[in-house]
């Protein structure tokens, strides 16, 4: 395999055997999750997703899959809520159970990644510096129930106002990210991202190229880190049949990202290789990866992965590896 992809790929799949349209039972997503950390492809694996309402779920297998000389990193799922204090009364409950799954499973587990969806009412009339004063007050909620360093991303729900709503959580995020890193009272609350939904259900649930892109292109421009989730089993953009939607690829979505960071590209660009379906435009070479005569290299990759094109959740790891077989790329 080449360099420059293994720097792609490289701990991109977060495992969300529980989440649809798989919806496993939690022994058989666990038990797989487990499996695949022991496969030839473990280093594509990053972290078990998990929400913290299930969190107890995994106690019965604390003894006889867990190990304190390779802990399992988990990304962990908060409630969300309707409004601000509904949401932040979710966000303490969930922080108890996550507290008490850490001192249950002790040195077996780390919960690296919190995900939570805020409340819709701030979207309502968009501002970044109402977002930026709520994440404030949310991240010392945080700080607070956290003793390990996590990092939080935030979504939001595409709504039709969803350019102006895009534009002020990610500006309201980077401006937060200012002020908490810039303040000597976080130690375990980590720099927050944004994180995308790339699927669902159902067809509304897709999100267009050109609201792809422009979620890169603000994550870009304001250094705000981008994790993905739903419809990425597939490599390339394509339509599938069965559900009766084009699915968007992680090639594509995560090589628009690493590109747009490479040569400052512009919205429409990136949304043209977000919207590209022919595989052939998509190459590894020895030295980097390209879409066609656009170029990244290996430090390129690999910049934009560590700092800002994080992972993706899946509820498939095989369906991902499947594809990648068949293009010859794994």
């Amino acid at each position: 395999m080449a360099k420059s992809f293994t720097s792609f790929m490289e701990k991109i799949i977060d495992y969300a055997g529980l989440f649809p349209p798989a919806t496993l039972p939690m022994e058989q997503a666990v038990r797989n999750y487990f499996r695949y950390r022991t496969s030839r492809d473990a280093w594509m694996l990053s972290r078990f997703i998990c929400p913290a309402a299930r969190l107890k779920e995994l106690y019965p297998f604390k003894e006889h899959l867990f190990s304190e000389d390779n802990p399992v990193p988990i990304s962990v799922l908060g409630r969300s809520g309707k409004g601000e204090q509904d949401f932040l009364s979710g966000i303490r409950k969930d922080l108890a159970l996550i507290n008490e799954f850490l001192s249950y499973m002790e040195d077996r587990v780390k919960v690296e990644v919190f995900e939570v969806r805020l409340p819709a009412v701030l979207f309502e009339t968009p501002d970044h510096s109402v977002i930026t004063t709520f994440l404030n007050r949310l991240s010392e909620e945080l700080e607070y129930g956290f003793q390990s360093p996590v990092t939080p991303f935030y979504e939001i729900p595409v709504s039709r106002n969803w350019k102006s709503a895009f534009s002020a959580v990610t500006k309201g995020i980077a401006e937060h990210n200012f002020q908490v890193l810039d303040s000597a009272r976080y130690q375990y609350y980590q720099a927050a991202g944004f994180k995308i939904r790339c699927g669902g259900a159902e067809p509304g649930m897709y999100p267009s190229p050109q609201q792809v892109a422009q979620v890169i292109d603000l994550c870009q421009k304001h250094h705000v880190a981008l994790k993905a989730t739903a419809g990425l089993h597939h490599p390339v953009r394509h339509f599938n049949e069965t559900e009766q939607v084009t699915m968007h690829g992680f090639l594509n979505v995560f090589g628009a990202g690493i590109l747009a960071d490479a040569h400052q590209l512009e919205v429409d660009q990136i949304s043209e290789i977000i919207a590209d379906e022919n595989p052939e435009n998509f190459m590894f070479t020895r030295n980097a990866f390209a879409w066609r005569n656009l170029r990244a290299s290996i430090e390129d990759i690999q910049q934009a992965r560590r700092e800002r094109l994080i992972s993706f959740g899946s509820c498939s790891f095989d369906e991902p590896r499947e594809d990648l077989r068949r293009m010859k790329l794994l």
